[in-house]
Formats: structure tokens, sequence, C-alpha cells
């Protein structure tokens, strides 16, 4: 068991707080789940969150439309401080206001060139940048976030919170586990070994004259770019299948 922190940013129920609840804690329009959300786009037992050694895992309890954090769409997902997680019309942010600066202190550290954003192009995050511009300290119950949790913070500086690390591989792991682990990442890694070999880099005009071996472009063939999308299909695949509840 492990004590949580949400508060609901947007949605009908915006400007309520769950702090320090045990888990686990279910969210979902049907009375009985800690976080009741009357929002009609919320399933009757939509989302659970959930302690898992050491970890806080939310699990998609197959909604009908789904649950996204940080903007993408997850069956089962490794919460961690300042995650946003969108059910419905709703919008539910994870920690509180300490645990949420420790984070972004720490990822202030951190060499986030290898990070990659989550959200199509950030449009998730808009109502960030919206409601920053005009809340004060006097907003809190107009404004669409808490300002307890982001006061004085922009959506640039709030931006690291929503990029995805390198994941650590899983440890522990059993013999037959780590085998097929492997050859997961062996599969991948030949197929990308193979695009990236076969693909003609095209040098720029423009640095010819210094004899520089800068590249401005890559032409890729009708087959690499099928092989490219298999690849991303057989992923999305392999995503779905191991995040099945």
């Amino acid at each position: 068991m492990a004590l949580v922190t949400i508060r609901i940013l947007d949605g009908p129920e915006r400007g309520k707080a769950y702090h320090q609840v045990a888990t686990p804690v279910t969210v979902g329009r049907e009375e009985g789940n800690l976080i009741q959300l009357s929002d009609e786009r919320i399933s009757r037992y939509h989302l659970k969150i959930h302690e898992n050694g050491g970890a806080i895992i939310l699990t998609d309890l197959q909604s009908t439309n789904g649950t996204r954090v940080n903007g993408e769409v997850i069956s089962v997902w490794h919460l961690r401080p300042g995650d946003v997680i969108f059910a419905g019309r709703s919008v539910l942010v994870f920690g509180s206001t300490e645990e949420i600066t420790t984070r972004l202190t720490a990822l202030a550290k951190q060499d986030l060139s290898t990070f990659v954003p989550m959200g199509v192009d950030g449009e998730e995050f808009s109502f960030l940048s919206r409601s920053a511009e005009h809340v004060t300290t006097d907003d809190i119950n107009s404004s669409m976030f808490d300002v307890a949790i982001f006061r004085g913070l922009s959506p640039k500086e709030l931006a690291p919170l929503h990029l995805l690390a390198p994941p650590q591989l899983p440890e522990g792991l059993q013999p037959k586990d780590a085998a097929q682990m492997t050859e997961l990442l062996q599969y991948m890694h030949i197929r990308l070994r193979y695009l990236v070999s076969s693909m003609n880099p095209e040098s720029n005009p423009k640095k010819k004259e210094n004899n520089s071996a800068d590249f401005g472009r890559v032409t890729v063939s009708a087959d690499q770019w099928q092989n490219i999308i298999d690849l991303y299909d057989k992923i999305a695949k392999y995503l779905n299948s191991i995040s099945e509840p």
C-alpha cells in the first residue's frame, strides 16, 4: 500500500484534490470509486492506480474511451510526479506539490537530449499555456489547474515532466524472460541496423566547398519506407499485447 496525491485540473470536478490517499485508487463514474467523476465520457470503472514492487502503476480498466498519460494512449503506465492523466473530459495530475518540485529539481540536473516528448505536437498541454498566461494567486477556484502546484512555472519549465526518458530494463528477470527480452530487442536492433545501413545520406552542397561531412537529408526508398512502417506497426502490436489487463 502506498499513499498518493491526485488533483483534478480540468473537467466537471476541477479543483478537487485527494491528498495522501491509500492505494489502490479507482477512478470512474460509478459510486464506489474513490474518485467519482460526473463525466459522461468516463466509464463506470475507468482506471486504477495501485502500487506494485515500489512503483505506482496506472491501469486502464478497458474503458470505453481510453486513458492517456501526458497525451499518449496507455493501457498500463508507471506513474511519476507531474504526470497528467486524461480520461474523458477530465484532466488529473499525479503527485503533491513537493513531489513534483523534487522531480523537477532532479530533471534539471539531467541531460535531456535523449528524452523524447510525449503527446502529439504538445497539443494536449495547450491548456497549461493558456492558463499560465492569466492565472494569479486569487484564481485558484476558477483556474483550469491548481496554482498551488504550478505557481510561477512557465509551460517551458514544466515541459521536462512530460518527456519520456530512456527506460531502464526490468531487474530480476528469470532466464526465460531475459531470453525473450533479448530476442525482442535483437529483432528490433537487426531491422534498424539494416535500415540505417541501406539509407543514402545526401551531402549538403553548401558544405562541399569546405570538404565538410555534413549531410542535409537522407533518402528512403519505397521498400525502406514500408519496412519502417511495418516495424512501427509491430512495435504498436507489442505494446498492445504486453499491456492487456
